[in-house]
């Protein structure tokens, strides 16, 4: 157990994906705190009665609503491989062929998982410590109620530590389709759960791996014992534009109380964790097997003539592109593509353009990736300026495919501004996908920024030019994104 811990533990924590996350989670903190003046805010509370995010009471409440939902998706994305490590590189077949004690190698791989979600957690909860303070000075400051909303975070990380390691013992899930499923889940699980308008059910309350459910009764009872009326707007991620901010009334959030109920669920929880960690165990394959290849990607590139190796390279970079999605998965993209051909403006920037892009998550995840995980990028070192026409020619397929999805948004655009900033925030995309997946050589990364981006637009954060007066700044943002990434890009190669 103990080898396998350190085992996999040393290989995930030295990986670039593990760094980047650990650097953008101290980032994330200085958004998750609140701050009434912004345009974008954290949580939103009956705005027309109270002031937001005043004190510092509202800092562990508004982080933990918001990691709520983020942890166990980077969870999601980043250990979903601790078994597929070793099969990859021969030490399952290995194991296999002689005596192995699968239950230690089981554990050690979960408490891996655990140690570093404990890690992600950690360093949410210092860096939001450290903010707190240093925005409040510590005004107001209570050290439980601060802490409290970061414990109930915990069972919640045991269940995905868990559940993340018994879906790699499932053949049918041991790949991208197995990650999304369980992205899935766990998005399903949170919007069941944060839901302040109906009681949750006692299975949901069991599931309640994000903690909502404690926050949302916290902050009914301080609505409560504060005004005498009950809770009637909670919104997590909102735009000061979309809302009126007319209250001054103070609302202090008291430390949560937990039932004994609830620990009974939260104990509930964590055997529920154990016994998938045991099945884990019971699921692991018996005898070594053999991963199936995607022939599709194979392409005979001719080394003969400079022209020839131009052609080939391109066409290999839309091999590239699509060589993982299938036939059906290509027909709904074309699909949901049309739908936004017939659809009005407001109604792309409602549901069909984030979901177009969505759809074609797997395609920008490729870019960068895809090279790299097939050895195409590590193999055009033996031509001269290979890496360097490879990355132009994947740019040139990845900004192509950007723009024909949002072609229909850039020719609806009703202004020349919105379509300047729609177009930069369309070629910055494929872009920033590409060095992300190269830097990385994983293609969760783009995955899970992609779901995170549009998880935020739709829940009203002012993220794309639809529907907004101001898009100078924005539109800044991404000119600087694109301008940057595209220098490291190309540097780079």
């Amino acid at each position: 157990m103990k080898t396998s811990f350190q085992a996999t533990f040393r290989e995930k924590s030295r990986h670039m994906s593990f760094v980047a996350l650990c650097i953008g989670l101290i980032f994330s903190v200085v958004l998750m705190i609140p701050n009434g003046s912004n345009v974008m805010r954290a949580i939103i509370i009956n705005p027309a009665t109270y002031a937001q995010a005043n004190n510092a009471s509202w800092s562990a409440i508004s982080v933990a609503f918001m990691m709520g939902f983020f942890l166990p998706l980077i969870g999601a994305a980043f250990l979903r491989n601790a078994i597929h490590l070793d099969r990859d590189n021969g030490t399952m077949t290995l194991f296999l062929t002689s005596r192995f004690a699968r239950f230690k190698y089981i554990t050690g791989k979960f408490f891996s998982n655990l140690c570093l979600m404990l890690i992600f957690w950690g360093i949410v909860l210092i860096f939001s410590l450290i903010g707190t303070l240093v925005k409040y000075q510590g005004n107001g400051f209570n050290l439980v109620q601060f802490l409290l909303p970061f414990f109930i975070l915990l069972p919640g990380i045991i269940f995905v530590s868990a559940l993340t390691l018994v879906t790699e013992t499932l053949s049918g899930l041991w790949g991208r389709i197995g990650t999304a499923a369980v992205i899935i889940l766990l998005v399903l699980l949170y919007a069941s759960d944060a839901n302040f308008q109906q009681a949750p059910s006692p299975l949901q309350h069991v599931f309640n791996i994000s903690g909502t459910d404690y926050l949302i009764t916290n902050i009914k009872q301080a609505v409560m014992q504060s005004s005498g009326h009950p809770l009637t707007l909670l919104k997590i991620i909102g735009a000061s534009t979309s809302t009126q901010y007319t209250g001054h009334q103070n609302l202090v959030f008291p430390p949560l109380r937990l039932t004994g109920t609830d620990l009974l669920d939260m104990g509930l929880l964590v055997l529920i964790s154990c016994g998938l960690v045991y099945v884990a165990g019971l699921l692991l394959e018996r005898r070594p097997t053999t991963p199936l290849k995607l022939t599709s990607w194979e392409v005979h590139l001719p080394v003969s003539g400079l022209k020839g190796f131009s052609q080939s390279q391109f066409y290999l970079s839309f091999r590239l592109l699509a060589g993982s999605v299938t036939n059906y998965w290509l027909l709904m993209i074309l699909l949901i593509w049309l739908w936004n051909w017939l659809t009005s403006y407001q109604g792309l920037g409602q549901l069909a353009f984030p979901l177009i892009f969505l759809m074609a998550m797997p395609l920008f995840a490729e870019l960068g990736a895809g090279e790299v995980q097939n050895g195409v990028y590590q193999w055009l070192q033996t031509f001269p300026h290979g890496h360097r026409r490879q990355t132009v020619r994947e740019l040139l397929t990845g900004s192509l495919l950007s723009i024909a999805l949002a072609l229909p948004a850039l020719i609806k655009a009703p202004t020349l501004m919105t379509l300047l900033a729609l177009l930069i925030w369309t070629l910055q995309l494929p872009v920033l996908a590409q060095l992300l997946g190269r830097l990385t050589a994983s293609k969760r990364p783009v995955q899970l920024l992609m779901v995170v981006f549009f998880y935020l637009y739709l829940n009203g954060a002012p993220l794309l030019p639809f529907n907004q007066t101001s898009l100078g700044l924005p539109t800044l943002i991404y000119l600087a994104i694109l301008i940057l990434t595209l220098g490291m890009l190309i540097v780079s190669s």
